[in-house]
This record gives structure tokens, C-alpha cells and sequence, in this order.
């Protein structure tokens, strides 16, 4: 069972022109489809994580970009921010669950997007990320993920054993951490073990992350 990562397929898609005749399509979906998500979210007990959405592409694998979101429902319209790491973000509101307002994603055409679900830090970590920061980090990521997949959910998935930082650079060929270890960067990624850093060990990030998510071990 792999929670960290969903993919969830039947998003509705519309072509459209956005802005200066760039072509595009739009992403269509319910808000409480969202809501139903991303409710997780205000529970106690993970307050340094979330659970965050996003759109990849279906043959790339990478995150599409978001030109423009909003929310609507008759006469009432509020346009949604989308941060630099492409999450889709709606507020968390019973109101809103109620009123349930149309949502749209306008991202480009002639490309397919799957929404994909994810257990990600809620801070940007810009220039470092310690032993103590994933140490913190597990745990909580592991609370999240065991309410996604509710009772039984601890059975069948090993704990989380560190993280994955995400760049969206090529140049990032390797970390080095304060013990003069190096953690190497495949794909713009860098999987940092907890059992292989000591005690007060940083890892030196290059440049910021795009966002960090939980490494979980290959159950034998």
C-alpha cells in the first residue's frame, strides 16, 4: 500500500485560450472533492507537515505548471494563490464544503495531468536541513500517512526512514553534510536516511527545495 504518492485520474479537462492567445486548458473539480483530501490537514498531531496536491504529467512524471487558479459558485468568484512549487492550495473551510464552488486549474495544452497526492514538510528548507529537522519530521509524516490509510494502514507500511528533497535544478549534482559525507542527487532528487546521519549532522542544501517528502524503505 503506497500513500505518499496517489495517483488520481478522471480530473476533467477543457482547452481554452489563457492570457495573450497562449493556449491552454482548463482543470475542472468539485471543491469538495479537494476538501476531502486535504481535511487531514487541520487534525493535531503533524503541524509540521500537510498533505498537498499537485497535477504531473502523465508522461513526464513532472509537476505541471499552474497559470492561474480560482474559485466560483453563481455571482461569487475568488481567485486561489498558487505558490512557486505548483501545490493545489484551496482554503480548508466547512462553508466552503457546503457550498461546494467549482474549481479551476489552468495549466497548458496539449498535455495530460494526473492529480497526485503527497505528504510534504510544511517548511522550505532554503540552505540546510539537520538530523534533528528529519528526526522531527518522521514521526509526524508517519502519523499522517497511518490517518490516510486508516487502522490497518501500520501493518502492511514499514515507518518512514527519512526524507526526499526535491530540487528543480539540474546543476544539484550532490549534497555534502557537516561530516563530510556526500548524498548524491538522482533526478532532482536526494534521499537522506535518518540512521545515516549522527547526532547534530546538517546537510548543506545548494539550492532551496522544491519541497520534502517522506523516504520510506522497500519492505522486504
Amino acid at each position: 500500500m503506497k500513500l505518499a504518492h496517489w495517483l488520481l485520474a478522471g480530473v476533467l479537462a477543457s482547452t481554452t485560450v489563457y492570457a495573450q492567445d497562449v493556449s491552454a486548458q482548463n482543470i475542472e473539480l468539485r471543491y469538495s472533492s479537494l476538501f476531502g483530501k486535504l481535511k487531514q490537514n487541520v487534525k493535531e498531531g503533524h503541524d509540521d507537515v500537510r498533505i498537498a496536491l499537485f497535477l504531473l504529467d502523465q508522461k513526464t512524471g513532472e509537476v505541471c505548471r499552474i497559470h492561474h487558479g480560482s474559485m466560483r459558485k453563481e455571482k461569487h468568484y475568488e481567485e486561489l494563490v498558487i505558490p512557486d512549487n505548483q501545490e493545489l492550495r484551496v482554503p480548508i473551510d466547512n462553508n466552503l464544503r457546503q457550498a461546494n464552488p467549482d474549481v479551476t486549474f489552468v495549466i497548458d495544452d496539449g498535455i495530460t495531468c494526473d492529480m497526485s497526492m503527497q505528504v510534504i514538510a510544511n517548511n522550505t528548507f532554503e540552505t540546510q536541513i539537520s538530523q534533528a529537522d528529519i528526526a522531527a519530521l518522521t514521526p509526524q509524516m508517519d502519523q499522517l500517512l497511518a490517518d490516510l490509510g486508516g487502522m490497518f494502514s501500520s501493518w502492511f507500511m514499514p515507518e518512514v526512514g527519512g526524507v526526499v528533497v526535491h530540487f528543480d535544478q539540474d546543476t544539484v549534482e550532490a549534497l555534502q553534510t557537516s561530516k563530510g559525507n556526500t548524498i548524491a542527487v538522482n533526478q532532482h532528487k536526494a534521499v537522506i536516511k535518518l540512521a545515516e546521519l549522527s547526532e547534530g549532522e546538517v546537510v548543506s542544501l545548494p539550492v532551496p527545495a522544491v519541497k520534502v517528502t517522506p523516504w520510506i524503505p522497500k519492505s522486504n
